[in-house]
């Protein structure tokens, strides 16, 4: 359970002061065989358990998600090889919502604030879409709108635009190739951007060439997340939007 959705738990008199403490305690490791699960971490930092798979068997990507699932209404797994294991295994139980790169497991929470995020062609769709979800899961609206690349720039323009009139509070620009989308709209909007260059390219240091564009932006407003680091932008930017 994030604060937020604790908060709203004791406001509207369904959760105890005792349970409420406990969410406050010190209690806050399992252990099991695979893993060390820090059970409280959504209350301290207001955003759902992000399980890294990438790495992980089933069984033990499995094992960490029920535990957090016996205390909270949602987990997000990242990069798992074996969604589809996953989704056999929770399916019946829980909602699932599934994109290439990520699984939300659970409910999903009531939505706070707005975020628009861009993505400059269809070859970032996989990050894009985990951002989007990611920031759906935080409990806050994504506005997206994809292949919207500088080659043709009223296309940008069309999405900045339209996604203003949702009043954001900040802005995700997914792009690869030389990564020039995020410091154009950083310079079309008065809000925090946060760009996110992709491993999406080729040629002379294809998987780099984004990042290190982004990074030397000069547009003052915008700020870079990793390669393909579509979570950290979600939760970046959704938390600005859920304490503006």
């Amino acid at each position: 359970m994030t604060f937020d959705e604790l908060y709203d738990q004791i406001a509207q008199g369904k959760i105890s002061r005792d349970d409420a403490r406990q969410h406050f305690s010190l209690e806050w490791m399992e252990t099991a065989r695979n893993y060390i699960a820090d059970v409280n971490r959504g209350a301290r930092i207001n955003i759902p358990e992000i399980i890294y798979g990438e790495y992980k068997t089933a069984d033990q990507t499995i094992e960490m998600a029920e535990a957090f699932l016996s205390k909270h209404a949602q987990i997000l797994i990242s990069r798992s090889r074996y969604n589809e294991s996953i989704i056999e295994h929770f399916s019946g139980r829980f909602t699932i919502h599934e994109t290439p790169l990520l699984l939300a497991i659970g409910e999903m929470p009531e939505k706070r604030g707005n975020v628009l995020v861009v993505s400059a062609g269809a070859a970032d769709h996989p990050v894009t879409a985990e951002c989007a979800l990611a920031l759906e899961a935080l409990g806050v609206t994504s506005h997206v709108f994809e292949d919207r690349g500088i080659a043709h720039p009223t296309r940008v323009l069309d999405a900045v635009m339209e996604g203003m009139k949702h009043k954001v509070s900040a802005v995700v620009v997914v792009a690869g190739m030389e990564g020039a989308l995020a410091p154009f709209v950083s310079s079309l909007v008065p809000l925090p951007v946060i760009g996110v260059p992709t491993s999406v390219g080729y040629g002379f240091r294809a998987k780099e060439a984004a990042l290190t564009s982004m990074l030397a932006s000069c547009a003052p407003n915008l700020t870079v997340v990793n390669i393909d680091g579509g979570i950290r932008a979600a939760v970046v930017s959704g938390l600005i939007a859920k304490n503006k």
